[in-house]
């Protein structure tokens, strides 16, 4: 029950059905997702079904957003309740993925849930780049068009034919309109909600890519070594039977998994995103490695320099995001200074800063927020939750075999999130601490099936691991003054 309830949550976060089904506007359906999970959980606790081993980074991301509360109650006391709320939420999204997925069926479940979910976010936008052009009215304050769009009706071919007959002092712009009511923004594709901006959307869609590739693995079957072919002439033929079979399931389990991926890839070429594409080489590279060893580096290098060349923007507009983005890195290392090492609080940096954005590097956000302590708490939470699957990939344990397959596909998954969100402000992003909790939930549902699985960071991994986060500050500030 409580899986499936995971399941649902999951398809809120990421689809936002509320936001285009009439009928579920205005429903508070986070908080009845999570008053319902409550209520299953309690359930399944007391008739001994629930079983809780607590991930190692659980009490990281507790202590990174209790952190993040604290600095904000200091620094920004009259915004302690929105942002507090705002990281409550994350967490407790993150909590029920984490104990609401205690086996392995679950994880699989959700698994499936997300990938799915993500398939149809990347349909939607490819049908909105083949979509009219029409009048979009964005909010007075949001000249970028980063937010949401409505559509009044007419169409267009530049923004002055939307200005030409329409209202004074209305935000106009231009764009293709999809399903669902979405729009493009600069002609670039996109989802809505958390997955409104092209480059969220296409680290989303890679982080659920590895479970495509995993679920398309054949499963090996297990033969009695005692069942013996009776005639010895009979052997060929039924080798050469399963042979053909083998090739045949290997073909229905393959095919769809390729097109998932070029579905994906034709998607982040769409939305012009140069961060997706860099993700999703990291991604594909890494897989292809895992199954093909060296075989998979050459088909990479073969494979993906089109990719490379297709994706991403180019010209002024690209040269002036980049220069955009090394303003903000600038911005963010002044703002550890300024505070000292304390951090300004959640959520602050776009007040901070000078042109009003925010920093579009996670790392740098959780330190210029949170600041030292909150961003060595993060790097913790990062690292722990990746150790999970590291461990059980290439350990040695009595779990499932379809266990097996989503270990190294999420660990896949998270060093690609842990290269995407070094583009993008997601130090408290719900679809990166979904990930997270399928982390946690991968750890319960190995320690179900085999009770030596166990993970730990000790003080000299911790040690590490924050004097690696602090390392990054003086490295970044070294390349920034090369670069420019």
């Amino acid at each position: 029950m409580t899986s499936f309830i995971v399941c649902v949550l999951c398809a809120l976060v990421v689809l936002k059905p509320q936001e285009f089904v009439p009928a579920l506007s205005g429903l508070p359906l986070l908080y009845l997702v999570f008053g319902l999970f409550t209520v299953a959980f309690v359930a399944d606790v007391l008739r001994g079904r629930a079983r809780v081993d607590l991930p190692p980074h659980l009490s990281f991301v507790l202590a990174f957003f209790l952190w993040g509360a604290l600095v904000t109650l200091v620094r920004r006391p009259a915004r302690l309740q929105t942002e507090g709320l705002d990281l409550a939420i994350v967490f407790c999204i993150f909590g029920v993925i984490s104990l609401g997925l205690g086996n392995t069926k679950a994880l699989r479940r959700f698994c499936w849930t997300l990938l799915l979910c993500m398939i149809f976010a990347t349909t939607v936008a490819i049908v909105q780049s083949r979509g009219p052009w029409g009048c979009m009215i964005a909010d007075k304050n949001d000249w970028e068009g980063k937010g949401e769009l409505q559509h009044d009706g007419r169409g267009c071919e530049t923004v002055l034919d939307c200005r030409r007959d329409g209202l004074p002092d209305v935000n106009y712009r231009c764009e293709r309109v999809g399903p669902f009511g979405t729009a493009t923004i600069g002609g670039r594709v996109r989802y809505r909600g958390t997955l409104a901006d092209p480059n969220e959307l296409s680290l989303a869609a890679v982080m659920a890519l590895p479970f495509a590739l995993a679920f398309a693995e054949r499963r090996r079957a297990q033969r009695d070594p005692k069942q013996q072919p009776t005639a010895a002439s009979l052997r060929l033929p039924l080798l050469l039977t399963d042979t053909l079979l083998s090739k045949i399931e290997s073909m229905f389990r393959v095919v769809p998994a390729l097109l998932v991926a070029f579905a994906f890839a034709v998607m982040i070429i769409l939305s012009q995103s140069r961060m997706g594409v860099l993700v999703f080489l990291v991604v594909m590279g890494l897989a292809f490695i895992r199954r093909a060893g060296v075989f998979g580096v050459v088909i990479g290098c073969l494979a993906f320099p089109p990719l490379l060349l297709l994706g991403g923007r180019s010209g002024a507009e690209a040269e002036a995001s980049a220069d955009e983005r090394l303003d903000l890195v600038a911005e963010a290392l002044m703002m550890i200074k300024r505070s000292k090492g304390i951090g300004f609080g959640v959520g602050q940096f776009a007040d901070e800063s000078t042109l009003g954005l925010t920093a579009h590097n996670s790392y740098l956000l959780a330190a210029a927020e949170t600041g030292i302590i909150g961003a060595c708490l993060f790097s913790l939470v990062l690292y722990g939750a990746l150790k999970i699957p590291l461990k059980l990939w290439f350990g040695s344990y009595d779990v499932d075999a379809e266990l097996r397959r989503l270990a190294p596909a999420l660990a896949i998954s998270l060093v690609g999130a842990y290269v995407g969100i070094f583009f993008l402000s997601w130090s408290y992003k719900e679809f990166l601490y979904m990930q997270l909790g399928a982390s946690a939930a991968l750890y319960q549902a190995a320690r179900a099936e085999d009770a030596r699985f166990s993970v730990r960071i000790d003080l000299r991994e911790a040690l590490t691991v924050c004097g690696l986060c602090l390392l990054l500050f003086p490295i970044v500030w070294i390349v920034l003054h090369v670069v420019g």
